[in-house]
């Protein structure tokens, strides 16, 4: 039953009462209620009505009369078929004596209840000792005589006190014979006594609790529990007799004493208890839980008290930081809250509320799924989706929980069923089982139920066993796992890590899986070699033990490859996925090329431990040195680094030799270029930060011949002494992959100048199509910079220059530039270096003539740059000879050749980029007359290899049309794309499919519509971007199941421009892109944002803006007919004028404001 209250209309403040049959199900809730811990039997008798009912029995165990029926019948069958002990029936009869039981009753102090002790008769013939508690209820509306009884297995306690009497004689009653102090109700008269007596002395009353007693008992034996509690019996009795308080036994593995309200007193006998236990074998798994409550006023009942303080020790069970609490009034309401909560939980089952979420088990070497956990929701009709996190622990303490999982795992087998009927294959999902369902279930026969009724395959249904449930009731835990497995289900233990872990505890449990809890990796600094052993150690134990391994909680990229790196191939996480619904991850697992069908359960190849390789009889030294490379020891002192030792392969990678390398050991950093000694003072520091993985830097090198190389360094932190620190580093020789990485990074360089050839260059137009060809050819080679022309005359009269000779100029247009050099090029010259260039272009001009040379270029501003100019003599339209010619800035170049030492590496650099740059262009160049189909006027050789294909093909198989080789799907795309540069004379990307010779790839058409002399065409770059629009595609797929909300947001002269990537939580509540588009621009946020919130973010914006800087901001919303809720804003600047603004936002949603 639960109560509350409610302004009833018509009748003002009124009580309602809730109240629901028991059953099953609910037995745990309901006994959670009462005092009891635990119970077999619950009978209603009705006096009144001489009647009884059966409420709950455990089935096989006891012998009862009947379910229902009359009372004094029930009573008398009881004694004539000795139900209860023949030398117990005379005590029984006594106790149930229905004349004088209410009175007893209503008399009964200080609780309300009687307890009577008799041996019951078992179904398998023997008596079994329980205690019978019985409470007086009314509850009828003719106030009949109620009363419940309670029937608890009390036989191994009875027993044990029984030997104890007959073995030891107590001294006195009054004292527990195990522990030294008094007992439960002896402890209660003599604290009322204290407490009348102590006058203006404070008090304070400390209930303790051992965790895991059960499971000490069940490692260490009975003789060991009991000198555990015989320990801690004297600690008490000590601080009882030195403060004068009153300590005593409550049964089990609790305790309570009251002592002064003196916190040094209170703190060190705290302190006490918890170092004795702490040098106990070293387990910390079974730490005291304390709870206090401050005696202000004297006349509480003691139990209430007692029931006070046990509450506030609850609320540190589990958590092994903080072990003591002190008793607070708001902990009350969280109990009155809690009820509630149970209430509705049941409700919401009643009206399948609840659902569930599916998170994927991933290989985290290939990103594949392998396997998914069920995670339960509640979508609540008026607070929205709430985690799991606000009514599961709830559950688990009132043993409700079993309701729900019984709720959820049908849901889950149902939802595989469907998935299997719709013609798909289905892989293993895992449902959490805790140890309440152990207790109250046949999980064995349940699950066996379940498969059977939706007909799957008992691999398909993977039972996650929290690693808390191992703790208790060990040996029932461990039978229900090996009848799961022999059942064919796989069995996790899931939490690993979280709680308490023992590695004595995985040679006892046979789980098929251990699932890791990742906070073994949240650690500082100090602490994290210890981490990364003791993880690194329950891995290899699980693996030699036969288990497989799966990484929960796995959230950075660091972390993945910790576990890969310590052979933990599974891992779940947020890196990887998001819990989903069922509309989100069914399309997931539709595609196959996301799963891994073989599961966690696959046979893996054996890995090969590195340790192996030491061993001097499978590796010889000379093997293992070219095994490994390049492999040095530095020791570093402050900025000094000094090499140590190293290895064969470290003189071969650096050309040098022992002899010279020992002379210079201390001063081995004059040998890295001086640029780059911040890199490897920064490389030593990161691998201080990363004990695991070190850390890796390119640098470059001067050998002894002069010769400059690119090594990879890779260095670890071995150890600390003193002001040194000790690294293992590797090395290896990577100037040729440099090489190539500085070819691409020219090449794509050279790509993004040729499509802005002609962009804004009027003059560019004048040149025939020749001469522009050769121009872009020219450009392409020397890109980035820009292109200029002369008339091979006396000054070089201009010719023409294009966009990006006039910017890297400084100059803001064509026009301010000829007007600058008073239209000749040679006043682009500097005059020192006019008579070098003369000679490098030579004194005869000539169509086809070449030349490359380096000279001076002056700036707006008035400053100089050094300028690299390739350039080639043509015949212009007019018949005269013209140079065009490409320059670039090398005034970088020019001034580290002034550094003696590097002087010939950078030399070879440029003429290797140069070698480079004269080969083809990266894109196909193709051009295209304004037609229907887009006849091809122009197709380059790099076109033609991109497709495959060659002229005379495309003309065969084509038409020689462009839009042939267009995706029919996307030729719309093609022509709407023209239409547009039609109407704007800009650049534009097109992104289409065209057929290749291999089938269709993605391209990108970087094209700009043309008019020259009466005729239009088409000219661009074709580009395949084929693997880049497949990553693109999962990264929207990403998007779609970030919990963020992500958009861009444009300030342009008062007007927002808005465009969402991510739907984030928004998606919860029902919007769209659309709607929430919608909501910017139509500026309703006026109406669902508080006007002074509105107003501080106005002006927090404008700041950001001005200074073009990040802006951050929280805020209650509330949508009509929707909840309100707060929501973080995070906004980053991507770029910023005078007149617009654009920001890169994350929406979170947070706790309410």
């Amino acid at each position: 039953m639960s109560t509350g209250t409610i302004d009833w209309p018509g009748k003002g403040l009124c009580h309602v009462v809730l109240s629901k049959a028991i059953y099953e199900g609910n037995k745990n809730l309901f006994y959670n209620l009462t005092n009891l811990s635990a119970y077999d039997e619950l009978f209603e008798l009705n006096l009144t009505k001489d009647s009884f009912k059966v409420l709950f029995h455990l089935s096989d165990k006891y012998i009862i009369p009947s379910e229902e029926g009359s009372l004094s019948t029930m009573m008398a069958e009881v004694i004539s078929r000795e139900l209860v002990h023949p030398d117990d029936i005379a005590d029984y009869l006594d106790f149930w004596n229905l004349d004088t039981i209410m009175e007893r009753l209503s008399s009964a102090s200080p609780s309300p209840f009687l307890l009577g002790q008799f041996r019951k008769a078992k179904k398998d013939g023997s008596y079994c000792w329980v205690a019978q508690t019985a409470v007086a209820v009314r509850q009828s509306r003719d106030d009949d005589q109620i009363i419940m009884c309670f029937v608890q297995d009390i036989h191994e306690q009875k027993e044990k006190s029984l030997e104890i009497k007959e073995h030891k004689p107590l001294p006195s009653t009054s004292i527990d014979p195990l522990t030294g102090l008094y007992r439960k109700n002896i402890f209660v008269q003599k604290a009322v006594r204290l407490l009348q007596t102590s006058g203006t002395h404070e008090h304070c009353l400390m209930v303790i609790d051992i965790e895991h007693f059960k499971l000490f008992n069940e490692w260490y034996g009975q003789e060991a529990g009991d000198q555990f509690l015989i320990d801690i019996g004297l600690h008490l009795k000590k601080a009882q007799e030195e403060h004068e308080g009153i300590a005593g036994y409550m049964g089990d593995d609790d305790f309570c004493i009251i002592l002064p309200n003196d916190q040094a007193v209170i703190s060190s006998l705290q302190q006490k208890i918890m170092g004795y236990i702490r040098h106990y074998q070293g387990n910390v798994g079974f730490l005291p839980a304390f709870g206090l409550y401050m005696i202000e006023d004297c006349g509480v009942p003691i139990q209430t008290m007692y029931d006070r303080a046990a509450i506030a020790m609850s609320s540190v069970k589990g958590n092994y930081t903080k072990r003591s609490c002190i008793y607070g009034s708001g902990m009350m309401q969280k109990m009155k809250n809690n009820h509630i909560l149970l209430s509705e939980v049941q409700h919401a089952l009643e009206q399948e509320e609840f659902t569930f979420y599916a998170q994927p088990k991933c290989n985290m070497a290939t990103g594949k799924i392998i396997g998914l956990e069920s995670l339960v929701r509640w979508n609540h009709p008026k607070r929205g989706m709430i985690s799991p996190g606000e009514f599961i622990p709830l559950l688990e303490s009132n043993g409700f929980i079993t309701n729900l999982d019984l709720y959820v795992w049908d849901r889950v087998c149902r939802s595989v069923r469907d998935w299997i009927d719709r013609g798909h294959r289905a892989i293993p999902i895992s449902v959490n089982v805790s140890r309440v369902d152990v207790y109250s279930l046949d999980i064995v026969q349940t699950f066996k139920d379940l498969t059977e009724k939706y007909r799957l395959e008992p691999h398909l249904i993977e039972i996650e066993i929290t690693e808390s449930a191992y703790t208790e009731e060990y040996e029932l835990i461990n039978d229900t796992i090996e009848k799961l497995r022999a059942s064919g289900f796989t069995v996790l233990m899931d939490d690993f890590g979280s709680g308490y872990s023992s590695l004595n505890m995985l040679k006892d449990v046979n789980v098929d899986v251990l699932k890791i809890d990742m906070k073994f990796l949240e650690m500082d600094e100090q602490s994290a070699e210890k981490g990364y052993g003791i993880l690194e150690a329950i891995i290899s134990m699980a693996r030699f033990m036969g288990m497989k391994i799966i990484a929960e909680g796995v959230e950075t990229k660091e972390q993945m490859d910790y576990l890969l790196n310590m052979g933990c191939t599974y891992g779940q996480g947020y890196y990887f996925y998001h819990p989903m619904p069922i509309s989100v991850f069914e399309p997931l697992l539709a595609d196959k090329n996301n799963l891994d069908l073989r599961g966690i359960k696959a046979r893996q190849l054996e890995r090969l431990h590195i340790k192996e390789l030491l061993n001097e009889n499978i590796v010889s030294e000379a093997m293992l040195n070219n095994i490994m490379g390049g492999v040095a020891f530095y020791k570093i002192h402050g900025r000094e680094i000094e090499l140590v030792r190293c290895n064969e392969q470290y003189f071969k990678v650096t050309g040098s030799n022992a002899v010279d390398l020992e002379e210079q050991r201390r001063i081995i950093l004059e040998n890295i270029y001086e640029e780059d000694h911040q890199t490897v003072f920064d490389l030593f520091d990161s691998a201080d930060r990363s004990i695991l993985n070190g850390a890796e830097a390119d640098v470059r090198r001067l050998k002894d011949d002069g010769s400059t190389i690119w090594i990879h360094m890779h260095v670890y932190l071995l150890k600390k002494q003193g002001g040194d620190k000790l690294y293992y580093g590797s090395i290896s020789d990577v100037t040729e992959q440099k090489q190539r990485e500085q070819r691409l990074n020219a090449s794509q360089r050279a790509l993004s100048a040729v499509v802005h050839i002609s962009e804004k260059d009027p003059s560019f137009m004048k040149l025939t199509e020749e001469n522009r060809r050769t121009a872009a050819s020219i450009f392409a080679q020397m890109s980035p910079g820009g292109m200029i022309g002369g008339y091979c005359e006396d000054g070089f009269p201009l010719y023409f220059a294009n966009h990006e000779m006039v910017r890297l100029l400084g100059y803001g247009s064509f026009e301010e530039f000829e007007q600058a050099i008073d239209g000749r090029v040679i006043n682009t010259i500097h005059p020192d270096d006019r008579e070098q260039v003369a000679k490098d272009i030579g004194p005869e001009y000539y169509a086809g003539l070449e030349y490359t040379t380096t000279y001076r270029m002056p700036k707006k501003d008035g400053s100089w740059f050094w300028s690299l100019d390739k350039g080639k003599v043509i015949e212009a339209e007019d018949g005269r000879f013209a140079i065009v010619s490409a320059c670039t800035d090398i005034s970088e170049p020019m001034s580290v050749q002034q550094q003696l030492a590097e002087r010939n590496a950078i030399l070879m650099r440029k003429s290797q980029e140069l070698a480079f740059l004269n080969n083809d262009m990266p894109g196909g160049y193709h051009r295209c007359e304004d037609t229907p189909d887009y006849d091809f006027l122009y197709i380059s050789d790099r076109f033609l290899q991109i497709f495959g294909f060659t002229r005379q093909e495309i003309k065969d198989r084509f038409g020689n049309k462009f839009m042939n080789m267009v995706h029919p799907d996307d030729r719309h795309l093609v022509s709407a794309g023209v239409e547009e540069l039609e109407r704007q004379d800009v650049i534009v990307n097109f992104e289409y499919r065209m057929l290749s010779k291999n089938g269709y790839i993605w391209v990108i058409d970087q094209s700009r519509y043309m008019e020259y002399q009466g005729r239009q065409f088409l000219q661009g770059i074709i580009t395949d971007i084929t693997e880049t629009v497949n990553l693109r595609n999962r990264m929207s797929h990403l998007f779609v199941h970030l919990p963020e909300s992500i958009f861009l947001l444009r300030i342009r002269e008062g007007r927002i421009e808005f465009r969402l990537l991510s739907e984030g939580f928004f998606a919860e509540y029902g919007y769209t892109a659309e709607s929430l588009d919608q909501y910017v621009r139509t500026r309703f946020y006026n109406d669902t944002v508080y006007p002074e919130n509105l107003r501080q973010i106005r002006q927090d914006l404008l700041k950001a803006m001005k200074k073009n800087s990040e802006f951050k901001a929280s805020v209650n919303i509330h949508f009509p007919q929707k909840e309100s809720f707060a929501i973080s804003l995070e906004a980053s600047p991507i770029n910023g004028s005078t007149d617009s603004f654009s920001y890169m936002c994350i929406c979170r949603r947070t706790e309410s404001l």
